[in-house]
């Protein structure tokens, strides 16, 4: 038996919530007051809640407080969609490797200085510094900034990519993200950029009959401004640029080449969700390059799991937790881009496979949006 699992579900167009949702929903109200504005129905908001804290449906209403943290991912994410409808996304880029072959999701163990992922053909390995460690997770937002700075300069170097940034301080970049403007986020940017300066990449192409890679540090040099003598240091004003990086030539010639548009304040909402991020970056890029129907098994070689790197999920009980977690992020995404055609396929049957099934093509990036660059 083959039955879909549209993740736009029915909650989000059914205006009657069980008598059990209805009183932790009214209870609720009063911490949603700065996004009063931007959720278009309450029933939405008790998707996203149920699917960053499943618990909450079980347990009684009194007995679970909505975190801080949850209430500003909320207000993000439904700011993402009424932007998306009003044609005033933020637009950023990343280089097409890393929307291929993503980072790790989590922290590697320190003594783990070499990772790889492989998307068909495309392959990309990492070798880190023992000092420094892997990137992973949200230091995805280092290469998004950094594509993001090369793609505007652009403007002022005669339509090439420059390959000498300049920035006035790290306040920028936590702005671009979000982020407090405090030491340790300053310090955690810090280290977020010295992961990626101290690593060597290879990216590039790799099958049974050819092997074709390139090597590159991404940033032959860095000059930034640092400091660990106070808990909340100084950021300098706009005026003091004496932040700089230096992009190596492989790393511009291919920005050259190819440099998706993504949304950078969906990237914000889910900053401390890296796989959502990621899963929402990629489905960006094979929705947009999608030809018509297309169906991409979420087990199995060439599936979701191997495409998008998740790790374990292994067995038949890994698979049903798998299809799970999938759909969960897909209930998420549709939050910010409720036009997604994208959903998962459930077979029941013996023989059955689970697959995500992309309708037709799409663009997360509308291209009003992309015409204000």
């Amino acid at each position: 038996m083959i039955c879909s699992i549209n993740t736009g579900s029915p909650i989000l167009h059914d205006n009657k919530l069980p008598c059990k949702h209805a009183h932790m929903i009214a209870e609720q109200g009063n911490m949603m007051k700065a996004a009063k504005d931007v959720i278009a129905d309450i029933p939405q908001l008790e998707l996203l809640r149920s699917v960053a804290e499943p618990a909450m449906s079980i347990a009684p209403p009194a007995a679970k407080r909505v975190s801080k943290r949850m209430d500003r991912r909320i207000e993000r994410v439904l700011a993402v969609r009424e932007d998306r409808e009003q044609d005033n996304q933020r637009v950023g880029y990343l280089a097409r490797p890393f929307i291929l072959c993503g980072l790790p999701f989590k922290k590697p163990k320190t003594s783990t200085t070499y990772y790889r992922r492989q998307n068909g053909d495309e392959v990309l390995e990492i070798t880190a510094s023992p000092d420094y460690g892997l990137p992973f997770g949200m230091d995805m937002e280092v290469l998004i900034w950094v594509s993001t700075l090369a793609a505007h300069g652009r403007k002022n170097n005669g339509g090439r990519i420059p390959r000498v940034l300049e920035f006035a301080s790290g306040a920028e970049f936590l702005k671009a993200f979000g982020l407090p403007l405090d030491g340790p986020s300053y310090r955690r940017a810090q280290d977020r950029f010295l992961r990626v300066f101290y690593s060597t990449w290879f990216f590039g192409k790799k099958n049974q009959h050819r092997a074709k890679m390139f090597r590159v540090h991404f940033f032959d040099k860095i000059d930034l401004w640092f400091t660990r003598d106070l808990d909340t240091p100084t950021l300098p004003g706009e005026e003091f640029r004496n932040n700089r990086i230096v992009l190596s030539e492989a790393f511009a010639a291919d920005l050259e080449l190819h440099l998706p548009p993504i949304d950078l304040n969906a990237i914000a909402a889910w900053s401390d969700k890296p796989t959502v991020a990621y899963v929402y970056m990629w489905l960006g890029w094979r929705c947009y390059t999608a030809r018509g129907r297309v169906e991409i098994p979420l087990m199995g070689p060439g599936g979701v799991k191997e495409q998008c790197g998740f790790d374990g999920y292994e067995g038949p009980r890994g698979t049903r937790r798998f299809r799970q977690k999938i759909i969960e992020i897909l209930n998420e995404i549709k939050l910010a881009w409720p036009a997604s055609p994208v959903q998962v396929i459930v077979d029941e049957g013996h023989n059955g496979e689970d697959y995500l099934l992309i309708e037709r093509r799409a663009l997360a990036i509308r291209e009003a949006a992309q015409e204000q660059i």
